[in-house]
């Protein structure tokens, strides 16, 4: 880590916006900007290619649909292949909009949580990255709206947390990690052959694992966690309902809706309007407090 370090600043990258702004771009090694760091937090994901992430003083390989969200004056490169271009694309977040976030969405989490969001890396799925790249193209167009960007880093962590940080510490290794990995979409829609899979033993003592750590049946736990991952989907995405029950592993869709209605007390209709509408009146409530208090300081 002796090489020169640049420091960019928040105008470099924010452009005069005061809370975010999305950037869709290409580089290849010769282009690399180097070892940076930055107050402002980055969340960056490649839609293509291949390199070395250096950040933290550690060094990884990364290729498409890698994710790694920056730590404030974390020095890091994310540097292509020889001969080839990375595709990206990036979230520059102010220092302020991110503290603000932790201190006022996240006051309920714990500290480890809070800590794990930035400074992460790691490999998405092909679906997990191309709903980053919906919901970057819609954020893209809200002109810099302080609403729009804790909402984007609202859904982001609830995936991150929800997929890929195990809930589960009193549970065997190997049951923990199946518990978490099982809720990744591409192993969620394959149900519980998959899980049975990634646990590597035998049905009935997974069941009887399940029962003693969960009080619940793997086919249980399979289901619950698809209808929790087709609740979040309606509540923050534009994919229509039968689209939905397929990517959450509902073959049938009559069959999905009956199982959604004794879940939530509501169709997937109607609970995706009453989540629209619950969003609607918050950005009111929050526009009209807005107005009235001093604006966050950046």
């Amino acid at each position: 880590m002796d090489k020169l370090v640049t420091e960019f600043s928040s105008d470099s990258h924010l452009q005069g916006n005061r809370y975010f702004r999305v950037v869709h771009g290409k580089t290849d090694k010769s282009h690399s900007v180097g070892l940076h760091k930055h107050d402002f937090i980055e969340i960056m994901w490649v839609r293509d290619g291949g390199g070395l992430l250096i950040a933290g003083g550690k060094a990884r390989k990364f290729s498409k649909n890698f994710l790694y969200i920056s730590r404030p004056n974390e020095v890091h490169v994310l540097e292509a292949e020889k001969n080839t271009q990375m595709y990206f694309t990036y979230v520059a977040v102010a220092r302020g909009v991110m503290d603000k976030f932790v201190a006022e969405v996240l006051a309920e989490e714990d500290d480890a949580s809070k800590e794990q969001f930035t400074g992460t890396s790691l490999k998405l799925s092909p679906f997990e990255a191309s709903y980053l790249d919906r919901a970057a193209s819609e954020l893209a167009w809200q002109n810099d709206s302080l609403v729009a960007i804790l909402r984007f880093l609202t859904n982001l962590y609830w995936q991150l947390k929800n997929v890929f940080v195990s809930a589960f510490p009193e549970m065997p290794d190997w049951l923990s990690a199946a518990c978490r990995r099982i809720r990744n979409p591409e192993n969620l829609a394959l149900g519980l052959p998959k899980f049975r899979e990634i646990c590597g033993k035998d049905m009935s003592y997974i069941n009887r694992a399940m029962r003693k750590y969960m009080n619940s049946t793997p086919t249980e736990f399979v289901n619950d966690a698809r209808l929790r991952y087709a609740a979040w989907l309606l509540s923050t995405s534009s994919y229509p309902t039968s689209e939905i029950s397929e990517i959450c592993g509902f073959s049938d869709l009559p069959y999905f809706c009956r199982k959604f209605k004794e879940k939530y007390e509501s169709t997937p209709t109607q609970f995706r309007k009453n989540a629209h509408n619950a969003a609607e009146q918050s950005d009111i409530n929050y526009s009209y407090k807005m107005r009235n208090i001093k604006k966050v300081k950046i």
